[in-house]
């Protein structure tokens, strides 16, 4: 049997999250954490098709008490994990665990803090961020840190916001983003320091069988590059299908080899293949065109 290697492989270890960010449509599965046990099992199987974890679909990590122990299963099995967060809880007693040798890179998605209504300041809500990026750096840290400003679009809705962002940054790291020039030149990323970055994309519509039509050709690379674990162990085939509209099977009941090989998850790979999307969810999905 022979298995594909995935680039990485999104696991949800809880979808659980304590921000309502505008971005996010609410999930309909109920709260749920993956039992350590079940997260062992699937790392150990995980490690035949990847060397990489993302922690997230939805939920945040950072809610987990324990998420020393997660990091610790996938160290154990040799996976490399990215965590992504909106740090809404990120305190010091945080720091150590995320110095893990396992991890790979931190995403803090900075533009959370707009997409709520908070009762601290920006300034509050950064400084444990921040904090921490200067504890890394102070460490020497191996891993990749992004701040995620992902509210770029053409009407520039949060161009005050952003402003408000770069100039505690600039204040903290002594550098000079200058907001004129990501709105003019749009980069993807920018150096604030050593393995420090601001990480820039554009707002996205999250796929929903709600939604219009968009077209039944094209390619993504869901089941190509990546697929998901949620919570509850049923795999999907790409990380915004938070529900399990595509629901391919359980690990907490099947061999993941034998999900990766079924005939509903070949079908979906030949179909990208060959320009051809096959799933209802695929086609309402408008995120898969950046790849057309």
């Amino acid at each position: 049997m022979i298995i594909k290697k995935f680039r990485k492989v999104h696991v949800e270890i809880t979808n659980i999250c304590n921000l309502k960010c505008s971005f996010c449509p609410p999930k309909n599965l109920p709260n749920q954490t993956m039992s350590l046990e079940s997260f062992d099992d699937l790392n150990n199987q995980l490690k035949e098709v990847t060397n990489e974890l993302a922690y997230h679909i939805v939920g945040d990590p950072l809610v987990l008490s324990n998420l020393q122990e997660y990091l610790e299963i996938s160290r154990k099995h040799k996976l490399k994990v990215n965590i992504t967060t909106t740090a809404n809880n990120l305190n010091e007693t945080h720091f150590d665990s995320l110095m893990n040798e396992t991890i790979r890179q931190i995403n803090f998605s900075i533009n959370s803090y707009n997409a709520n209504s908070h009762k601290k300041s920006l300034k509050e809500y950064l400084e444990p961020i921040l904090s921490f990026c200067e504890y890394a750096k102070e460490k020497r840290q191996h891993f990749f840190i992004n701040l995620r400003i992902w509210n770029l679009d053409e009407s520039q809705s949060a161009k005050e916001f952003n402003k408000s962002v770069f100039d505690l940054v600039n204040e903290k790291f002594d550098c000079k983003i200058d907001m004129e020039n990501v709105y003019k030149e749009k980069p993807k990323n920018i150096k604030i320091d050593r393995m420090i970055f601001f990480n820039f994309d554009d707002y996205f519509n999250w796929p929903s069988l709600n939604n219009e039509f968009v077209s039944n050709k094209g390619f993504c690379y869901g089941l190509d590059s990546h697929f998901g674990v949620l919570s509850s162990g049923t795999v999907v085939p790409c990380c915004l299908d938070k529900d399990a509209v595509i629901n391919l099977g359980n690990t907490n009941n099947t061999q993941l080899k034998d999900i990766l090989n079924s005939k509903k998850v070949k079908d979906i790979q030949n179909g990208f293949k060959n320009g051809e999307v096959i799933e209802e969810l695929c086609q309402k999905c408008d995120y898969r065109k950046r790849f057309d």
